[in-house]
Protein backbone atom coordinates (compact mmCIF):
# COMPACT_ATOMS: atom_id res chain seq x y z
CA UNK A 1 0.00 0.00 0.00
CA UNK A 2 1.29 3.43 -0.87
CA UNK A 3 1.90 5.41 2.34
CA UNK A 4 3.03 8.62 0.68
CA UNK A 5 0.94 11.76 0.76
CA UNK A 6 1.37 15.42 -0.02
CA UNK A 7 -0.23 18.11 2.14
CA UNK A 8 0.00 21.84 2.64
CA UNK A 9 1.65 22.53 -0.72
CA UNK A 10 1.62 26.22 -1.66
CA UNK A 11 4.42 26.31 -4.19
CA UNK A 12 5.64 24.57 -7.28
CA UNK A 13 8.34 21.98 -6.82
CA UNK A 14 11.06 20.58 -9.00
CA UNK A 15 10.83 17.03 -10.28
CA UNK A 16 7.79 14.80 -9.99
CA UNK A 17 5.40 15.82 -7.22
CA UNK A 18 4.62 13.28 -4.50
CA UNK A 19 1.68 11.05 -5.24
CA UNK A 20 -1.62 11.72 -3.42
CA UNK A 21 -2.38 9.90 -0.21
CA UNK A 22 -4.55 6.82 0.14
CA UNK A 23 -4.45 7.17 3.91
CA UNK A 24 -6.60 10.02 5.31
CA UNK A 25 -5.34 11.92 8.33
CA UNK A 26 -7.94 10.48 10.70
CA UNK A 27 -6.64 6.96 9.97
CA UNK A 28 -3.05 7.86 10.86
CA UNK A 29 -3.72 7.94 14.60
CA UNK A 30 -5.23 5.84 17.37
CA UNK A 31 -6.20 6.87 20.89
CA UNK A 32 -5.10 4.65 23.81
CA UNK A 33 -5.58 5.67 27.43
CA UNK A 34 -5.43 9.35 26.58
CA UNK A 35 -2.36 8.98 24.33
CA UNK A 36 -2.44 9.94 20.64
CA UNK A 37 -0.33 7.34 18.79
CA UNK A 38 0.44 6.60 15.16
CA UNK A 39 -1.56 3.65 13.82
CA UNK A 40 1.33 1.80 12.15
CA UNK A 41 2.51 -1.53 13.48
CA UNK A 42 5.69 -1.32 15.55
CA UNK A 43 7.60 -3.41 13.01
CA UNK A 44 6.89 -0.88 10.24
CA UNK A 45 7.18 2.28 12.33
CA UNK A 46 8.82 1.58 15.71
CA UNK A 47 8.65 5.19 16.97
CA UNK A 48 7.11 4.70 20.47
CA UNK A 49 6.34 8.26 21.60
CA UNK A 50 2.86 9.78 21.67
CA UNK A 51 1.80 12.78 19.60
CA UNK A 52 0.12 14.60 22.45
CA UNK A 53 0.39 18.37 22.27
CA UNK A 54 2.80 18.82 25.19
CA UNK A 55 5.18 16.28 23.62
CA UNK A 56 5.14 17.95 20.21
CA UNK A 57 5.87 21.29 21.87
CA UNK A 58 9.23 19.97 23.08
CA UNK A 59 10.51 20.76 19.57
CA UNK A 60 10.45 24.43 20.48
CA UNK A 61 12.92 23.82 23.30
CA UNK A 62 15.35 22.22 20.86
CA UNK A 63 14.98 25.05 18.37
CA UNK A 64 15.63 27.59 21.11
CA UNK A 65 18.80 25.76 22.16
CA UNK A 66 20.12 25.73 18.58
CA UNK A 67 19.34 29.39 18.12
CA UNK A 68 21.08 30.22 21.39
CA UNK A 69 24.22 28.22 20.65
CA UNK A 70 24.39 29.59 17.10
CA UNK A 71 23.81 33.28 17.95
CA UNK A 72 20.42 33.46 16.25
CA UNK A 73 20.85 30.94 13.44
CA UNK A 74 18.79 27.74 13.20
CA UNK A 75 21.56 25.87 11.38
CA UNK A 76 24.90 24.53 12.59
CA UNK A 77 26.46 25.24 9.18
CA UNK A 78 28.02 28.67 8.63
CA UNK A 79 26.18 29.74 5.48
CA UNK A 80 26.81 33.23 4.17
CA UNK A 81 23.84 35.16 2.80
CA UNK A 82 24.78 34.41 -0.81
CA UNK A 83 25.24 30.69 -0.02
CA UNK A 84 21.88 29.88 1.58
CA UNK A 85 20.34 26.65 0.20
CA UNK A 86 17.74 27.06 -2.52
CA UNK A 87 15.86 23.86 -1.67
CA UNK A 88 15.92 22.18 1.73
CA UNK A 89 14.47 18.93 3.11
CA UNK A 90 13.68 18.55 6.81
CA UNK A 91 13.54 14.78 7.32
CA UNK A 92 11.34 13.88 10.29
CA UNK A 93 10.04 17.44 10.47
CA UNK A 94 7.50 16.90 13.28
CA UNK A 95 5.37 20.02 13.64
CA UNK A 96 7.47 21.87 11.07
CA UNK A 97 8.62 24.47 13.60
CA UNK A 98 12.26 24.30 12.45
CA UNK A 99 11.21 24.93 8.85
CA UNK A 100 9.07 27.92 9.79
CA UNK A 101 11.86 29.51 11.83
CA UNK A 102 14.54 28.81 9.22
CA UNK A 103 12.35 30.13 6.38
CA UNK A 104 12.63 33.55 8.06
CA UNK A 105 16.42 33.24 8.03
CA UNK A 106 16.71 31.93 4.46
CA UNK A 107 14.25 34.16 2.53
CA UNK A 108 14.77 32.61 -0.91
CA UNK A 109 14.81 28.93 0.07
CA UNK A 110 11.99 26.46 -0.63
CA UNK A 111 11.38 23.90 2.12
CA UNK A 112 9.93 20.39 2.17
CA UNK A 113 9.07 18.77 5.48
CA UNK A 114 8.77 14.97 5.49
CA UNK A 115 7.22 13.06 8.38
CA UNK A 116 5.34 9.86 9.17
CA UNK A 117 2.05 11.55 10.12
CA UNK A 118 0.28 14.85 9.70
CA UNK A 119 1.03 16.85 12.85
CA UNK A 120 2.36 19.98 11.12
CA UNK A 121 1.15 23.48 11.81
CA UNK A 122 -1.50 24.60 9.25
CA UNK A 123 0.14 26.72 6.60
CA UNK A 124 -2.95 28.96 6.42
CA UNK A 125 -2.07 30.49 9.81
CA UNK A 126 1.47 31.36 8.68
CA UNK A 127 2.47 34.53 6.89
CA UNK A 128 2.01 33.95 3.12
CA UNK A 129 5.58 35.00 2.25
CA UNK A 130 6.75 32.04 4.36
CA UNK A 131 3.91 29.58 3.76
CA UNK A 132 4.26 29.87 -0.02
CA UNK A 133 7.75 28.35 0.24
CA UNK A 134 6.78 25.37 2.42
CA UNK A 135 5.44 21.94 1.51
CA UNK A 136 4.71 19.06 3.87
CA UNK A 137 4.94 15.47 2.63
CA UNK A 138 4.03 12.33 4.59
CA UNK A 139 5.26 8.79 4.33
CA UNK A 140 7.29 6.03 5.95
CA UNK A 141 10.96 6.19 4.96
CA UNK A 142 11.57 2.83 6.66
CA UNK A 143 9.37 0.93 4.20
CA UNK A 144 9.43 3.05 1.02
CA UNK A 145 11.96 5.17 -0.82
CA UNK A 146 11.86 8.90 -0.30
CA UNK A 147 9.45 10.35 -2.93
CA UNK A 148 12.00 12.79 -4.34
CA UNK A 149 14.20 12.98 -7.42
CA UNK A 150 17.94 12.33 -7.48
CA UNK A 151 20.06 15.38 -6.56
CA UNK A 152 16.92 17.38 -5.69
CA UNK A 153 17.98 19.15 -2.49
CA UNK A 154 20.80 21.53 -1.58
CA UNK A 155 20.50 20.84 2.13
CA UNK A 156 19.05 18.13 4.38
CA UNK A 157 18.23 18.80 8.03
CA UNK A 158 17.60 15.89 10.42
CA UNK A 159 16.76 16.29 14.07
CA UNK A 160 15.83 13.67 16.66
CA UNK A 161 14.66 10.76 14.50
CA UNK A 162 16.83 8.09 16.19
CA UNK A 163 14.00 6.92 18.48
CA UNK A 164 12.20 5.61 15.40
CA UNK A 165 15.03 4.13 13.31
CA UNK A 166 16.13 0.51 13.91
CA UNK A 167 19.87 -0.06 13.77
CA UNK A 168 19.62 -2.15 10.59
CA UNK A 169 17.81 0.68 8.73
CA UNK A 170 20.40 3.44 9.06
CA UNK A 171 22.45 2.26 6.10
CA UNK A 172 19.44 2.22 3.77
CA UNK A 173 18.32 5.63 5.03
CA UNK A 174 21.71 7.23 4.43
CA UNK A 175 21.80 5.79 0.92
CA UNK A 176 18.48 7.54 0.21
CA UNK A 177 19.70 10.81 1.71
CA UNK A 178 22.82 10.63 -0.42
CA UNK A 179 20.68 9.97 -3.51
CA UNK A 180 18.41 13.01 -3.14
CA UNK A 181 21.22 15.39 -2.12
CA UNK A 182 22.93 17.21 -5.00
CA UNK A 183 26.73 17.04 -5.34
CA UNK A 184 28.20 19.59 -2.98
CA UNK A 185 24.98 19.68 -0.96
CA UNK A 186 25.11 19.75 2.81
CA UNK A 187 23.58 17.71 5.60
CA UNK A 188 23.30 18.47 9.31
CA UNK A 189 22.07 16.03 11.93
CA UNK A 190 21.28 16.67 15.60
CA UNK A 191 20.59 13.55 17.66
CA UNK A 192 19.98 12.82 21.33
CA UNK A 193 21.02 9.69 23.14
CA UNK A 194 18.03 7.93 24.69
CA UNK A 195 18.41 8.70 28.39
CA UNK A 196 16.30 7.55 31.33
CA UNK A 197 16.76 10.25 34.00
CA UNK A 198 17.06 8.72 37.46
CA UNK A 199 16.81 10.09 40.97
CA UNK A 200 18.97 8.77 43.83
CA UNK A 201 17.30 7.34 46.91
CA UNK A 202 18.51 10.17 49.13
CA UNK A 203 16.29 12.50 47.07
CA UNK A 204 13.17 10.34 46.72
CA UNK A 205 13.05 8.75 50.18
CA UNK A 206 12.05 11.99 52.00
CA UNK A 207 9.18 12.48 49.53
CA UNK A 208 7.45 9.31 50.69
CA UNK A 209 4.91 9.13 53.47
CA UNK A 210 6.02 7.90 56.88
CA UNK A 211 6.28 4.10 56.76
CA UNK A 212 4.06 1.96 58.94
CA UNK A 213 5.47 1.03 62.33
CA UNK A 214 5.09 -2.67 61.58
CA UNK A 215 5.44 -4.48 58.29
CA UNK A 216 2.73 -7.01 59.13
CA UNK A 217 -0.42 -7.55 61.19
CA UNK A 218 -1.14 -10.46 63.54
CA UNK A 219 -4.44 -12.21 62.81
CA UNK A 220 -6.59 -13.94 65.52
CA UNK A 221 -5.56 -17.38 64.29
CA UNK A 222 -1.91 -16.60 65.00
CA UNK A 223 -0.87 -16.03 61.38
CA UNK A 224 0.61 -12.85 59.95
CA UNK A 225 -0.17 -10.92 56.82
CA UNK A 226 2.38 -8.53 55.40
CA UNK A 227 1.51 -5.15 54.02
CA UNK A 228 1.88 -5.24 50.23
CA UNK A 229 4.58 -3.01 48.77
CA UNK A 230 3.92 -1.04 45.65
CA UNK A 231 6.03 -2.28 42.75
CA UNK A 232 9.07 -0.14 42.05
CA UNK A 233 9.24 0.69 45.77
CA UNK A 234 12.24 1.71 47.86
CA UNK A 235 12.10 -1.67 49.59
CA UNK A 236 13.49 -3.38 46.51
CA UNK A 237 17.19 -4.09 46.09
CA UNK A 238 17.46 -1.98 42.95
CA UNK A 239 19.63 1.12 42.71
CA UNK A 240 16.77 3.61 42.68
CA UNK A 241 12.99 3.81 43.13
CA UNK A 242 12.16 3.69 39.41
CA UNK A 243 14.22 0.67 38.41
CA UNK A 244 11.25 -1.26 37.00
CA UNK A 245 10.26 1.65 34.79
CA UNK A 246 13.84 2.00 33.58
CA UNK A 247 13.96 -1.72 32.75
CA UNK A 248 10.74 -1.47 30.73
CA UNK A 249 12.04 1.63 28.97
CA UNK A 250 15.24 -0.13 27.93
CA UNK A 251 13.27 -3.15 26.68
CA UNK A 252 10.96 -0.99 24.56
CA UNK A 253 13.89 0.19 22.46
CA UNK A 254 15.78 -3.09 22.63
CA UNK A 255 12.86 -5.04 21.18
CA UNK A 256 12.57 -2.47 18.40
CA UNK A 257 16.29 -2.88 17.66
CA UNK A 258 16.87 0.83 18.28
CA UNK A 259 20.35 1.84 19.40
CA UNK A 260 20.06 4.03 22.51
CA UNK A 261 23.40 5.78 21.85
CA UNK A 262 23.16 7.22 18.32
CA UNK A 263 25.94 9.67 19.26
CA UNK A 264 28.34 6.71 19.05
CA UNK A 265 26.68 5.05 16.04
CA UNK A 266 26.18 7.88 13.53
CA UNK A 267 29.75 9.19 13.04
CA UNK A 268 30.72 6.05 11.11
CA UNK A 269 27.84 6.57 8.64
CA UNK A 270 28.74 10.21 8.11
CA UNK A 271 32.35 9.41 7.30
CA UNK A 272 31.19 6.65 4.93
CA UNK A 273 28.71 8.68 2.87
CA UNK A 274 29.92 12.28 3.10
CA UNK A 275 33.09 14.37 2.93
CA UNK A 276 34.34 17.40 4.88
CA UNK A 277 32.64 15.78 7.85
CA UNK A 278 32.49 17.69 11.12
CA UNK A 279 31.69 15.56 14.15
CA UNK A 280 30.77 17.66 17.12
CA UNK A 281 31.55 16.57 20.67
CA UNK A 282 28.87 14.84 22.72
CA UNK A 283 27.29 17.66 24.69
CA UNK A 284 25.96 16.40 28.03
CA UNK A 285 23.85 18.38 30.47
CA UNK A 286 23.83 17.33 34.15
CA UNK A 287 20.85 17.35 36.46
CA UNK A 288 19.92 20.87 37.63
CA UNK A 289 21.06 22.01 41.04
CA UNK A 290 18.87 21.15 44.01
CA UNK A 291 16.41 24.03 44.41
CA UNK A 292 15.57 25.54 47.80
CA UNK A 293 12.61 24.12 49.63
CA UNK A 294 9.29 25.82 49.13
CA UNK A 295 8.07 28.21 51.88
CA UNK A 296 6.45 26.67 54.91
CA UNK A 297 2.77 27.20 55.67
CA UNK A 298 2.11 30.53 57.46
CA UNK A 299 1.49 28.97 60.89
CA UNK A 300 4.71 26.96 60.88
CA UNK A 301 7.73 28.60 62.51
CA UNK A 302 9.80 25.45 62.70
CA UNK A 303 13.35 24.53 63.46
CA UNK A 304 14.14 24.44 59.77
CA UNK A 305 13.52 28.11 59.00
CA UNK A 306 13.48 30.41 62.03
CA UNK A 307 16.08 30.86 64.78
CA UNK A 308 14.95 30.81 68.39
CA UNK A 309 13.50 33.93 69.99
CA UNK A 310 12.64 35.85 66.84
CA UNK A 311 9.70 38.20 66.80
CA UNK A 312 8.02 37.01 63.62
CA UNK A 313 4.75 37.84 62.00
CA UNK A 314 3.02 34.53 61.20
CA UNK A 315 0.95 36.20 58.51
CA UNK A 316 3.93 37.36 56.41
CA UNK A 317 6.60 34.84 57.49
CA UNK A 318 9.24 37.57 57.27
CA UNK A 319 12.00 38.73 59.60
CA UNK A 320 14.83 41.25 59.52
CA UNK A 321 18.51 40.44 59.16
CA UNK A 322 19.42 42.47 62.23
CA UNK A 323 17.17 40.31 64.39
CA UNK A 324 18.83 37.09 63.19
CA UNK A 325 22.49 37.91 63.81
CA UNK A 326 23.77 36.13 66.87
CA UNK A 327 21.09 33.43 66.90
CA UNK A 328 22.55 30.09 67.91
CA UNK A 329 19.68 27.61 68.00
CA UNK A 330 16.41 26.67 66.40
CA UNK A 331 13.03 25.80 67.87
CA UNK A 332 9.83 24.27 66.61
CA UNK A 333 6.34 24.89 67.88
CA UNK A 334 5.54 21.38 66.67
CA UNK A 335 8.64 19.74 68.13
CA UNK A 336 8.44 16.42 69.89
CA UNK A 337 9.47 16.00 73.56
CA UNK A 338 12.47 13.87 72.60
CA UNK A 339 14.67 13.79 69.55
CA UNK A 340 17.18 11.34 68.19
CA UNK A 341 20.87 11.66 68.93
CA UNK A 342 21.38 13.06 65.43
CA UNK A 343 19.19 16.11 66.05
CA UNK A 344 21.88 18.40 67.53
CA UNK A 345 24.18 17.68 64.57
CA UNK A 346 21.49 18.55 62.03
CA UNK A 347 20.53 21.73 63.88
CA UNK A 348 24.11 22.94 64.25
CA UNK A 349 24.70 22.56 60.51
CA UNK A 350 21.54 24.52 59.70
CA UNK A 351 22.29 27.28 62.21
CA UNK A 352 25.85 27.76 60.97
CA UNK A 353 24.74 27.99 57.37
CA UNK A 354 21.85 30.39 58.06
CA UNK A 355 24.10 32.66 60.12
CA UNK A 356 26.56 32.91 57.24
CA UNK A 357 23.75 33.81 54.84
CA UNK A 358 22.29 36.43 57.16
CA UNK A 359 25.62 38.09 58.04
CA UNK A 360 26.12 38.86 54.38
CA UNK A 361 22.85 40.80 54.20
CA UNK A 362 22.46 44.49 55.08
CA UNK A 363 20.67 45.35 58.37
CA UNK A 364 16.92 45.50 58.02
CA UNK A 365 16.86 43.31 54.90
CA UNK A 366 13.59 41.40 54.72
CA UNK A 367 14.21 37.68 54.39
CA UNK A 368 11.63 35.40 52.90
CA UNK A 369 11.72 31.86 54.21
CA UNK A 370 12.86 30.66 50.80
CA UNK A 371 16.11 32.60 51.24
CA UNK A 372 16.89 30.55 54.34
CA UNK A 373 15.85 27.23 52.86
CA UNK A 374 19.14 26.81 51.03
CA UNK A 375 21.66 24.08 51.55
CA UNK A 376 25.45 24.09 51.83
CA UNK A 377 25.61 22.39 48.44
CA UNK A 378 24.01 25.42 46.78
CA UNK A 379 26.22 27.86 48.67
CA UNK A 380 29.41 26.14 47.57
CA UNK A 381 32.08 28.43 46.16
CA UNK A 382 32.71 25.90 43.40
CA UNK A 383 29.84 26.19 40.94
CA UNK A 384 28.69 22.87 39.47
CA UNK A 385 29.39 22.25 35.80
CA UNK A 386 26.51 23.16 33.51
CA UNK A 387 27.69 20.98 30.63
CA UNK A 388 30.33 18.44 29.61
CA UNK A 389 32.02 17.98 26.24
CA UNK A 390 33.12 14.51 25.22
CA UNK A 391 35.63 14.68 22.39
CA UNK A 392 36.51 10.96 22.45
CA UNK A 393 37.07 10.68 18.70
CA UNK A 394 39.65 8.88 16.66
CA UNK A 395 42.97 10.64 16.06
CA UNK A 396 41.94 11.34 12.46
CA UNK A 397 38.70 13.02 13.51
CA UNK A 398 39.85 15.10 16.46
CA UNK A 399 40.95 17.90 14.18
CA UNK A 400 37.39 18.15 12.86
CA UNK A 401 35.95 19.51 16.11
CA UNK A 402 35.86 23.27 15.43
CA UNK A 403 35.06 25.77 18.15
CA UNK A 404 32.51 27.37 15.81
CA UNK A 405 30.25 24.31 15.93
CA UNK A 406 29.59 24.60 19.66
CA UNK A 407 30.15 28.06 21.11
CA UNK A 408 31.72 27.38 24.50
CA UNK A 409 31.14 30.97 25.60
CA UNK A 410 27.44 30.50 24.96
CA UNK A 411 27.44 27.29 26.96
CA UNK A 412 29.17 29.04 29.85
CA UNK A 413 26.48 31.71 29.87
CA UNK A 414 23.72 29.16 30.56
CA UNK A 415 22.21 29.44 34.03
CA UNK A 416 21.35 26.66 36.43
CA UNK A 417 17.63 26.80 35.73
CA UNK A 418 18.23 26.13 32.02
CA UNK A 419 19.24 22.62 33.05
CA UNK A 420 15.69 22.10 34.30
CA UNK A 421 14.55 22.47 30.68
CA UNK A 422 16.76 19.57 29.61
CA UNK A 423 15.61 17.37 32.48
CA UNK A 424 11.97 18.20 31.70
CA UNK A 425 12.49 17.26 28.06
CA UNK A 426 14.15 13.94 28.95
CA UNK A 427 11.62 12.66 31.45
CA UNK A 428 8.69 13.75 29.30
CA UNK A 429 10.15 11.61 26.49
CA UNK A 430 10.04 8.65 28.90
CA UNK A 431 6.42 9.30 29.87
CA UNK A 432 5.50 9.75 26.19
CA UNK A 433 6.30 6.03 25.74
CA UNK A 434 3.54 5.14 28.21
CA UNK A 435 1.66 2.71 26.00
CA UNK A 436 4.82 1.02 24.71
CA UNK A 437 5.94 0.57 28.33
CA UNK A 438 2.56 -0.95 29.16
CA UNK A 439 2.80 -3.41 26.27
CA UNK A 440 6.24 -4.46 27.49
CA UNK A 441 4.91 -4.97 31.01
CA UNK A 442 1.99 -7.06 29.74
CA UNK A 443 4.40 -9.25 27.79
CA UNK A 444 6.41 -9.89 30.94
CA UNK A 445 3.28 -10.65 32.95
CA UNK A 446 2.19 -13.21 30.37
CA UNK A 447 5.46 -14.81 29.39
CA UNK A 448 8.33 -13.74 31.67
CA UNK A 449 6.76 -13.06 35.04
CA UNK A 450 9.93 -14.07 36.86
CA UNK A 451 11.67 -10.98 35.45
CA UNK A 452 9.37 -8.77 37.54
CA UNK A 453 10.16 -10.37 40.90
CA UNK A 454 13.41 -8.43 41.55
CA UNK A 455 11.44 -5.20 41.19
CA UNK A 456 8.91 -6.00 43.90
CA UNK A 457 5.99 -6.78 41.59
CA UNK A 458 3.60 -9.10 43.43
CA UNK A 459 3.30 -12.43 41.66
CA UNK A 460 -0.48 -12.65 41.81
CA UNK A 461 -1.81 -14.43 38.75
CA UNK A 462 -5.39 -13.77 39.83
CA UNK A 463 -5.00 -10.07 39.08
CA UNK A 464 -6.98 -9.04 36.03
CA UNK A 465 -5.64 -6.54 33.52
CA UNK A 466 -7.46 -3.51 35.08
CA UNK A 467 -5.69 -4.10 38.40
CA UNK A 468 -2.32 -4.45 36.71
CA UNK A 469 -2.99 -1.34 34.65
CA UNK A 470 -3.82 0.56 37.84
CA UNK A 471 -0.53 -0.53 39.43
CA UNK A 472 1.34 0.47 36.28
CA UNK A 473 -0.23 3.94 36.31
CA UNK A 474 0.78 4.33 39.96
CA UNK A 475 4.39 3.68 38.90
CA UNK A 476 4.12 6.31 36.14
CA UNK A 477 2.52 8.83 38.48
CA UNK A 478 5.22 8.34 41.10
CA UNK A 479 7.92 8.91 38.47
CA UNK A 480 6.10 11.96 37.10
CA UNK A 481 5.63 13.45 40.57
CA UNK A 482 9.24 12.82 41.62
CA UNK A 483 10.59 14.36 38.44
CA UNK A 484 8.43 17.47 38.74
CA UNK A 485 9.72 17.81 42.29
CA UNK A 486 13.28 17.67 40.90
CA UNK A 487 12.58 20.12 38.06
CA UNK A 488 10.98 22.55 40.58
CA UNK A 489 9.18 24.73 38.04
CA UNK A 490 7.99 26.96 40.90
CA UNK A 491 11.63 27.96 41.52
CA UNK A 492 12.16 28.94 37.88
CA UNK A 493 9.08 31.14 38.00
CA UNK A 494 10.16 32.63 41.33
CA UNK A 495 13.58 33.47 39.83
CA UNK A 496 11.97 35.60 37.12
CA UNK A 497 9.76 37.51 39.52
CA UNK A 498 6.56 35.50 39.89
CA UNK A 499 5.03 35.65 43.36
CA UNK A 500 4.53 32.32 45.10
CA UNK A 501 0.86 31.57 45.79
CA UNK A 502 -0.12 31.75 49.45
CA UNK A 503 -0.77 28.45 51.18
CA UNK A 504 -3.82 27.61 53.20
CA UNK A 505 -3.28 26.63 56.85
CA UNK A 506 -2.83 22.89 57.29
CA UNK A 507 -4.26 20.48 59.81
CA UNK A 508 -2.09 19.35 62.72
CA UNK A 509 -1.46 15.97 61.07
CA UNK A 510 -0.47 17.69 57.80
CA UNK A 511 1.84 20.02 59.69
CA UNK A 512 3.61 17.17 61.42
CA UNK A 513 4.01 15.25 58.16
CA UNK A 514 5.33 18.29 56.29
CA UNK A 515 7.76 19.02 59.11
CA UNK A 516 9.03 15.42 59.00
CA UNK A 517 9.49 15.53 55.22
CA UNK A 518 11.23 18.88 55.45
CA UNK A 519 13.69 17.64 58.06
CA UNK A 520 14.45 14.54 55.99
CA UNK A 521 14.97 16.60 52.84
CA UNK A 522 17.40 18.97 54.52
CA UNK A 523 19.43 16.13 55.98
CA UNK A 524 19.53 14.33 52.63
CA UNK A 525 20.73 17.44 50.81
CA UNK A 526 23.48 18.08 53.33
CA UNK A 527 24.86 14.58 52.76
CA UNK A 528 24.26 14.35 48.99
CA UNK A 529 27.24 12.94 47.03
CA UNK A 530 28.53 15.45 44.50
CA UNK A 531 28.59 12.82 41.74
CA UNK A 532 24.82 12.40 42.04
CA UNK A 533 24.38 16.09 41.28
CA UNK A 534 26.36 15.78 38.05
CA UNK A 535 24.54 12.77 36.56
CA UNK A 536 23.73 13.57 32.90
CA UNK A 537 20.06 14.05 32.12
CA UNK A 538 20.61 14.69 28.41
CA UNK A 539 23.34 14.02 25.80
CA UNK A 540 23.24 15.42 22.26
CA UNK A 541 25.62 15.43 19.28
CA UNK A 542 25.77 17.50 16.09
CA UNK A 543 27.19 16.15 12.81
CA UNK A 544 27.56 17.95 9.49
CA UNK A 545 28.90 16.86 6.09
CA UNK A 546 28.84 17.45 2.34
CA UNK A 547 28.11 15.17 -0.59
CA UNK A 548 31.17 14.72 -2.84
Amino acid sequence: MNLVTSAGSNSTTSGSPPRPSRRPKENQFVQKNGQLLHSYHAEKAPYPLSYNKHILELESLDNRLTKFLRSGSQSFINFSEDQYPCRCLDLGCGTGSWIIETAKEWPKCEFVGFDLVNVQLPLKIIEPSIADRIQFVHGNFLTTKLPFEDDEFDHVHIQHIARGVPENKWDILFEEINRILRPGGSIEMIEDDIVFPTLPRWFTAPLRKRPRRATSVHLPDGTQRGYPDLPDSPTSNMGHDHALLESLHTSVYGHRFINMKPSALLPSYFTQYFRQVTIGPVLSFPMPSIPPLQPLPPQMATAYALPLGLDTDPRTSMMTASSVNGASSFSSIASEPTRSSEAPRKQSISVSFVEEVVKALPPGHLIQKTELDLTPEQDSSESPRLYALDTALSSDDRGNVPSSLVDVDKLRSLNQRSLAMHLYRSFQAVLACQEALWEELKDRLRNRREELEPYGWEDDEEFEEPQNRNKFEQILERYRTDMFQRVALWNSLHDIGWMLPSREPLSRAELIEEERMREAMLEARQNAPQEDLQTPCRSVRVLIGFKP
